[in-house]
């Protein structure tokens, strides 16, 4: 019986620090997403969606596709940038899409998306 006792009462300490730890965690902010342009290739079916993703002191500037009409959750990344960079987009024809940027630091870079060829151009 002490033996259980004892070991309810090493539950109960955990189980009061632990949530004594979760009320006073600082409370963490959500990533901020900015659009900042969109670009449909000629036959209109994809949309390439230029924007920057701020967690706190980190932004990562993205190109994503996604089928035309679908929900931002359908995009897929195929050029991640460090920071905050200027992004042009240009569409070759349906299935070509360049994109070109000063960026110094690169995370992502795809050649393709689905049946899209992705071509990157890193300007200085």
């Amino acid at each position: 019986m002490k033996l259980f006792l004892a070991l309810l009462a090493s539950m109960l300490a955990i189980g009061a620090i632990s949530f004594w730890a979760w009320r006073t965690s600082p409370v963490v902010t959500p990533c901020e997403v900015i659009e900042r342009s969109t670009s449909r290739s000629a036959d209109g079916r994809v949309q390439a969606d230029v924007f920057e993703q701020r967690c706190g002191d980190s932004v990562a500037t993205h190109v994503a596709l996604r089928p035309f009409g679908a929900p931002v959750q359908a995009r897929g990344d195929v050029f991640i940038a460090a920071g905050s960079t200027r992004i042009s987009l240009v569409w070759r024809d349906n299935r070509e899409l360049v994109v070109e940027s000063p960026a110094r630091h690169v995370l992502v870079q795809e050649s393709s998306w689905r049946n899209i060829g992705i071509r990157i151009r890193l300007v200085r």
